[in-house]
């Protein structure tokens, strides 16, 4: 059983309409005016970049319920990726769909539409291209208006108008704070040097589960091991100098159903810089069970392992789902020894971990924490988590299960 408590007012702080504020550790923040921080001497920060980000998470949300609604439109277009792009360590098969190519475009124009200065800086899981059913590349792009996307996407679609246009439209959609389902929404102003930010955005994370269209029922655990409910939109913001998580967003697009409404989602939110931190999650205190979650592809050394020193081992579809079970109290750790992770994974769960006073490292080094730094063009491999990941809001059962765990990687080596 799960128990709840509220959060700490060092941690949240909810104004008159459920905003969160925020202050900087001069207890002030220079105004987003780009003059006036000119003035001061400082480089422009942002003014609501983490609610942005909340936002244009509704918006991906939004777009992938509608392809997920419509069977055409996700059979259409369900690719298998190849190259530096597929997970082959982890799928036999590894596929993207036009929703993800069409989310990450979505959370990358809105960013970008607000923040000119982060154009370039904003990265994707997915490259921009599909092939239609003609055997046409077309690069997916969001216009500046629905019929600019719309010429793009009738020519993805093959001439279908009408999936096309409900498409456009979807991916233009705005969204405001209250349509959100999150317990708090962030300041408008926040202590973000933009010159420094590099976004990582994992526009449908567990697409195999998204392409079946499972749903699956809660475990015993008080989560879930697979289906929808593990699809998760994960956009992480990074220091690109020191290689730190700075804030993350997961978006639950598949969160509740309704048997009028359908589905709807839900949002969190972290921000931590070292000196400050703060978070919409609730505080759960997990019951006395030692659990570690890890993927169905994990090694059954490992989970003896982790069985013989007194863990409860269980496993869940989605890098970011699971993580985010870590971070909501559901489970103790996430735990991975192989290298099927990537920087885009767990970049947004990694900074709500670490708002917490938790963390996420390497599992077979002592290297520390996870770093994330800009996209190169050296493919998808150069972003691996090679080493595996342990998660966790306790750095102590971080520290023990990497004891448990990093003797099995020497003993693969050698023999």
């Amino acid at each position: 059983m799960l128990s709840r408590r509220r959060p700490h007012r060092s941690q949240v702080s909810r104004g008159a309409h459920g905003d969160c504020t925020m202050f900087s550790s001069e207890g002030m923040t220079c105004p987003p005016n780009s003059d006036v921080a000119a003035a001061c001497g400082h480089r422009r920060w942002s003014s609501g970049l983490i609610g942005c980000a909340l936002l244009a998470s509704e918006a991906a949300a939004h777009v992938a319920r509608l392809c997920r609604s419509n069977p055409r439109l996700l059979s259409m277009l369900v690719q298998e990726k190849c190259g530096d792009d597929a997970n082959s360590s982890r799928f036999a098969h590894d596929f993207k769909t036009l929703a993800d190519v069409l989310v990450q475009r979505v959370v990358s124009k809105r960013i970008g539409r607000q923040f000119p200065e982060l154009e370039g800086n904003v990265y994707g899981e997915e490259n921009d291209t599909i092939q239609n059913n003609k055997g046409q590349d077309v690069t997916i792009q969001v216009g500046e208006t629905v019929e600019e996307t719309l010429q793009c996407l009738t020519k993805a679609l093959g001439d279908d108008l009408d999936s096309a246009k409900s498409l456009a439209e979807a991916a233009h959609k705005e969204f405001e704070s209250k349509d959100l389902n999150v317990d708090c929404y962030p300041a408008e102003e926040e202590n973000l040097d933009l010159e420094k930010i590099g976004i990582w955005i994992d526009p449908i994370d567990s697409t195999n589960e998204y392409i079946n269209g499972n749903i699956d029922t809660i475990n015993e655990y008080g989560f879930h091991s697979s289906g929808l409910h593990c699809v998760t939109i994960n956009i992480g913001l990074f220091d690109k100098h020191s290689g730190k998580p700075i804030a993350g967003v997961i978006n639950q697009p598949f969160f509740e159903f309704d048997a009028v409404k359908g589905w709807s989602g839900r949002c969190y939110w972290a921000y931590c810089d070292g000196q400050k931190s703060l978070n919409s999650l609730p505080e759960f205190i997990s019951c006395n069970q030692e659990l570690v979650v890890t993927s169905n592809s994990e090694t059954d050394a490992a989970k003896e392992v982790l069985r013989r020193s007194g863990y409860t081992v269980a496993t869940a579809s989605g890098a970011g789902y699971k993580m985010l079970c870590v971070a909501l109290g559901v489970v103790k750790c996430y735990a991975l020894t192989k290298d099927s992770t990537y920087a885009w994974d767990t970049c947004a769960a990694h900074a709500m971990l670490a708002s917490q006073g938790g963390t996420a490292c390497h599992c077979h080094t002592a290297d520390g924490p996870l770093t994330y730094r800009p996209k190169t063009a050296g493919g998808g491999r150069a972003h691996c988590n090679a080493a595996g990941v342990i998660a966790s809001r306790d750095p102590q059962t971080v520290d023990r299960v990497h004891a448990l765990l990093s003797p099995l990687h020497l003993h693969c080596s050698s023999s």
